[in-house]
């Protein structure tokens, strides 16, 4: 037996057959309502503080070790970390010409303009 998929009403009773299969196999995977052997202790969880300070402590410190360790070397050289500081050389254009940006066509107008002087306008 083979179903035509194109037709929207056949692709709808698919899906909604998977979904209905999907909700009838999860409902029977159900957790087992059984108690704990006898022979089981109770696990000692500690106390809310001592978790919480674990939970939170532990990740604050990994924060404020790994920042120590990318400034520590520009504070030790009293370096500034600016932004901008190591972009100052000269722009950068990705893909664009070989010879830089004075090889654009826009670069040259400009320079024909500059010669001539005067704010470019014409009449």
């Amino acid at each position: 037996m083979t179903i035509d998929t194109k037709s929207p009403r056949s692709r709808r009773a698919v899906r909604a057959s998977a979904v209905s299969l999907g909700l009838v196999l999860g409902s029977l995977a159900a957790p087992a309502l059984a108690s704990p052997p006898e022979t089981w202790q109770e696990p000692d969880n500690g106390s809310l503080l001592n978790n919480l300070l674990f939970l939170v402590g532990v990740p604050i410190l990994v924060f404020v070790v790994l920042a120590l360790l990318v400034y520590l070397p520009s504070m030790m050289r009293r370096q500034s970390s600016g932004p901008g500081l190591a972009f100052q050389e000269r722009a950068e254009w990705f893909g664009g010409p070989r010879k830089g940006v004075e090889a654009t066509p826009a670069a040259a107008a400009k320079e024909e303009q500059s010669e001539k002087g005067g704010a470019g306008a014409r009449w």
